[in-house]
């Protein structure tokens, strides 16, 4: 695969040589702001862009950054997993007594295991854009931000992926957000004058695009009715207004497949263990937190 360049159109930009240190090094670095504008050819729906946010009204949104994005996805495939290998399990003991339980009491802890470190392990807060006052609230490592959205610094990158002796096999995108310490807000005080933040991580850089421009229409817009609709899975509280509408069977059908799809939606409502926003936050938007 060609080191070929990202296809924005967003100056390059050497903001990550800035960081004191540099975990990890990205390629092709593009700023897409200040000022926030829009990769051009792409789409700004809100199409499939549920998996991303966590909240999303007329005043303000919650968007997950790339770790939550995972934490949301990863009990899916490993439920359909699971629960295809014990069916054939199961199949196979009808000819062979023994098969079926030999293999549950070893993946059912395994199983188990999964959603225990889906209780324990806390639900960390998301990037909240606040439409009415033109700020940007960013939790991180106990410190948090509050930065104007004309001062927002976000940029896209990329890193290649190896599979055995030098073979790319993928290349990854990543859309970073930078925070500065003249941005601190409240919280523990920052260590360092320059901090990055991971907003999204794909293997799709259209699809990395799509999410910002939809971060900038939303800025732009607001938050409107085909939006409303295209997010319904979004968070518990969204899902259960839409829900609400539908006949009982509906809605009894519809919970199941979302608690075998997407049990975190539920779980992220009522989960003891998670990060909440301080109080000079919660003065401004009162005691309003989503995961």
């Amino acid at each position: 695969m060609s080191d070929s360049p990202l296809s924005c159109d967003f100056p390059e930009t050497d903001i990550e040589q800035q960081l004191d240190k540099r975990l990890y090094r990205t390629y092709g670095e593009r700023l897409a702001s200040p000022p926030a504008r829009k990769v051009q050819g792409v789409s700004d729906s809100s199409e499939e862009m549920d998996y991303g946010i966590a909240c999303i009204n007329s005043r303000f949104m919650d968007i997950r950054t790339a770790f939550m994005i995972f934490r949301r996805f990863q009990l899916v495939p490993i439920n359909l997993f699971m629960m295809a290998l014990l069916f054939i399990m199961w199949v196979a003991d009808q000819f062979f007594y023994g098969v079926f339980v030999a293999t549950s009491s070893f993946l059912l802890p395994m199983w188990m295991a999964v959603y225990l470190f889906e209780v324990f392990f806390p639900l960390s807060l998301p990037i909240r854009i606040d439409r009415e006052s033109g700020f940007m609230y960013v939790a991180h490592r106990g410190t948090f931000y509050k930065i104007p959205w004309d001062e927002m610094e976000v940029s896209f990158s990329y890193n290649m992926q190896y599979l055995g002796s030098g073979v790319v096999w993928e290349r990854q995108y990543y859309s970073h957000l930078y925070l500065r310490e003249e941005h601190f807000f409240c919280g523990k005080a920052p260590k360092k004058a320059l901090l990055r933040k991971k907003i999204s991580s794909t293997f799709n850089e259209k699809m990395m695009y799509q999410r910002w421009n939809f971060i900038v229409e939303y800025y732009n817009s607001g938050f409107t009715e085909q939006d409303r609709g295209e997010l319904i899975t979004s968070n518990y509280d969204a899902y259960r207004e839409y829900a609400s509408s539908k006949a009982r069977g509906e809605r009894i059908f519809g919970y199941l497949i979302m608690f075998i799809f997407i049990p975190s939606m539920f779980w992220w409502k009522f989960s003891p263990f998670k990060f909440k926003w301080p109080k000079e936050i919660e003065s401004i938007f009162g005691k309003t937190n989503y995961y």
